[in-house]
């Protein structure tokens, strides 16, 4: 057979196989029959009436036999056929969870020992049942939170720090993947936390398909508390020896729950600020912290929860950088007569280090000398000359002393470049002679501007948008959370009353308006049995502020601050306008080449506009304004074309996109400057993962139930083994040799018809 299946042209390989033949026209069993006994009978009845021995007539009608048959056999066009078989293992999906709800410690392992579900999930990867679910399927690992990503070794998993999770979209993107792939079925490892749901038609395509999904749940379905700090916001640039403002809002899983904040220099490693919240009702708290910079430059401080270790350590601290200037800031202070609040603000900014002031009195004589640390010979004229102060003081002024172009210029000044205007109530001239003027705006408020006085002496108090913002905190660590002392309080010191305030209508406050500080009678507030106050429907706005354009405009309604000093001295007056006026001075830093460029607000998430404003005092710029943003992230880079607003002002909006997440560097490329400003933006998801961290095991549960999988516990991972159906195939790709054309079957033919031939010659039976 060696030797034969060498001259058919069988490869080697195939010599010691087994084999058969097969008939390409292959006619049915009882046509074989007849055919052959069609053959047999022809050939014996061709030798039956010759004369000869019957042995020999028998032997050539063998031969004749033989040689039709053969001739029959050509015409079915024989093979020699080896059987082949190709086996194509089915696929089964495995998507692990890799988002930051996989740090919450609310796993237990074999020792007793509490460990974060991702450790959790890491001793799953280790179990020996994957190696064997890989002798007899193919398995394809994939690792998902907002994306997915196709792992190699599954026992080397990427960190867990996806800041949301989309297992519909995991799912989805699996099953187009496999498309016309025989797909076995899909293990989903996680906690059940998504931000999207597996819709109806997606569901109907896995039962179409008949693809199980079985659900491997992680964490405590009963949840563990897990405080986190979810936000942080800050101004961008500050001076030095602000008290600077930080709002975060801390998150939690309990209502009512005590949590310790506390603001911490990073540079330094000092404690700034501190203080016990409580957390609402949803379990959220929004709170202020306040420090003051000790340094000029980049700074980094931190919001921070300190206490019992929770749920996700990750999670219980955020940074924010802050640019601190060291440079006074500039104001300028216009009152129209000596009363005793100028006389105290004047004495104040005088001896405040940090502010550089320039003092006018409107209604002084010639001899009159004008104070402050730069005098001024004469009032500013143009917006130019308003344009080096920070801060514009308007005290009992009457509108008439600045004529048209001045005011037009400070309001512009206030629009554009962020310039802080405050406002101090009078018994002449303020509001009441501002009526019909350019200034009017930026009054907070609207209606009637001859407003009366209160009906009897009051008590300031500050409300919750003070505290928010870090304002009005006059007092010291001992004092109430608001810091403001108990003193000036209404159930404190009769000094404290202001005897003379202006009554502004809570109707006619402008919308965008904040409420910093109303005024309260002493029978107004009422203690009730518990120690809560209550507050009275009697109070009237005290001291609001506005956003006007790119800066801040706030509206003191008296003049009576000066009374707190009884006692105390300038402490509590000091305390109080300094605080107004930096706040009021941040919204206008700029550099000291006149250009600035702003991003507003400094930390945005996904989608989020974002405002760019520069400005170009001074410089050319001779077509368009570019800002160029850098991610440090990624390494991308985009211009931002801004539009022109008016004079030297430019900004665009721009919103990040969802691959934009990182640290943004935006600086002016276009006109090119020697130093341009530069400013950053962080850009973040809405990290939905660390707000609620409890896992969803219901929607695991329905998930599989819906597609005839099966929930598996961690402890019954081996199981898999004999849930997952198999559905690998086999395919037939046997290997031919056609006979019917081969020379050895025609040389095998002749060779019998010559047998017969030459016995017929030798018996003479022809």
């Amino acid at each position: 057979m060696e030797w034969i299946f060498t001259q058919l042209g069988v490869p080697q390989n195939l010599h010691a196989q087994p084999w058969h033949i097969v008939f390409e026209r292959n006619p049915p069993p009882w046509v074989w029959f007849l055919i052959l006994v069609a053959l047999i009978g022809v050939s014996f009845f061709s030798y039956s009436n010759i004369r000869g021995a019957r042995n020999a007539k028998a032997t050539l009608s063998v031969f004749r036999a033989i040689a039709l048959l053969v001739i029959f056999l050509l015409t079915t066009q024989p093979s020699l056929e080896w059987p082949q078989e190709k086996t194509e293992q089915d696929f089964v999906e495995v998507l692990v969870d890799r988002s930051t709800s996989l740090q919450v410690k609310d796993a237990v392992d074999v020792q007793g020992k509490l460990i974060s579900r991702a450790d959790f999930q890491d001793e799953i990867m280790k179990n020996s049942v994957w190696e064997t679910l890989s002798k007899t399927h193919t398995l394809n690992w994939t690792a998902f939170n907002g994306n997915s990503t196709t792992i190699q070794n599954h026992t080397t998993l990427p960190l867990a720090d996806g800041n949301r999770t989309l297992i519909a979209s995991a799912i989805h993107e699996t099953m187009q993947r496999n498309m016309g792939r025989p797909l076995s079925a899909i293990v989903l490892i996680t906690d059940g936390r998504s931000q999207d749901s597996v819709n109806t038609t997606t569901i109907r395509q896995i039962q179409s398909l008949g693809i199980p999904i079985f659900t491997v749940p992680l964490g405590d379905p009963k949840g563990i508390n897990d405080q986190s700090v979810v936000s942080v916001e800050a101004p961008q640039k500050v001076f030095l020896q602000d008290q600077i403002p930080i709002q975060a809002q801390i998150s939690t899983k309990k209502p009512n729950e005590k949590i310790h904040v506390v603001l911490m220099d990073m540079n330094s490693k000092t404690k700034l600020d501190e203080q016990d919240a409580i957390s609402d009702q949803d379990g959220k708290i929004n709170v202020t912290m306040v420090g003051e910079p000790k340094n000029t430059g980049e700074m980094v401080w931190q919001v921070a929860i300190e206490g019992v270790p929770d749920a996700d350590p990750s999670n219980d601290s955020q940074n924010v950088s802050i640019t601190v200037v060291d440079r006074p800031i500039r104001v300028l202070y216009m009152d129209g007569w000596p009363r005793w609040e100028f006389r105290y603000l004047k004495n104040i900014l005088l001896r405040e280090k940090g502010i550089e002031s320039s003092i006018m009195l409107l209604s002084a004589d010639r001899d009159f000398a004008q104070e402050g640390t730069t005098p001024l010979s004469r009032l500013p004229k143009t917006e130019k000359e308003f344009s080096v102060f920070d801060v514009i003081i308007l005290g009992d002024v009457p509108a008439g002393f600045l004529n048209a172009t001045q005011q037009k210029g400070i309001k512009e000044l206030v629009a554009k470049q962020g310039t802080g205007l405050l406002w101090i109530g009078g018994e002449r001239s303020t509001p009441s002679s501002w009526r019909g003027s350019a200034l009017e705006d930026l009054l907070p408020f609207r209606g009637s501007l001859d407003l009366p006085r209160l009906d009897q002496a009051a008590f300031m108090k500050p409300t919750e948008s003070a505290a928010r913002i870090g304002l009005l905190r006059l007092g010291n660590k001992q004092d109430d959370e608001l810091g403001w002392p108990i003193e000036i309080s209404a159930n404190g010191e009769s000094w404290a009353k202001l005897e003379w305030a202006q009554r502004i209508d809570h109707r006619d406050v402008k919308p965008t308006t904040e409420i910093l500080a109303t005024a309260v009678s002493r029978g107004s507030v009422e203690k009730k049995q518990d120690g809560i106050q209550q507050e009275s429907n009697q109070e009237t706005p005290l001291v609001l502020t506005m956003r006007f354009g790119s800066g801040q405009t706030t509206y003191v309604a008296t003049d009576e601050t000066w009374r707190w000093r009884h006692g105390r001295g300038e402490t509590l007056p000091e305390r109080f306008w300094i605080q107004l006026i930096r706040h009021l001075s941040r919204s206008g830093l700029r550099n000291s080449a006149g250009v600035g460029l702003q991003v507003d607000p400094p930390r945005a998430t996904i989608n989020q506009p974002v405002r760019i404003s520069v400005d170009l005092a001074g410089v050319a710029v001779g077509g368009t304004v570019v800002v160029e943003a850098k991610n440090t992230k990624n390494g991308k880079t985009i211009d931002v074309e801004l539009k022109a607003d008016s004079g030297d002002q430019y900004s665009a909006v721009w919103i990040p996109s969802n691959d934009g997440d990182g640290v943004w560097n935006f600086r002016i490329r276009q006109p090119q400057i020697a130093e341009s400003p530069e400013a950053k933006l962080t850009v973040m998801y809405e990290d939905q993962e660390q707000l609620n961290a409890t896992p969803d095991h219901e929607t695991l549960e329905k998930l599989s139930a819906a597609t005839q999988g099966r929930v598996v516990e961690a402890r019954d991972i081996e199981t898999l083994e004999k849930l997952i159906p198999n559905r690998s195939f086999v395919t037939k790709i046997p290997i031919q040799i056609q006979l019917w054309n081969q020379w050895l079957v025609y040389v095998f033919l002749v060779l019998v018809l010559t047998i017969e031939w030459i016995g017929r010659r030798v018996l003479q039976l022809m």
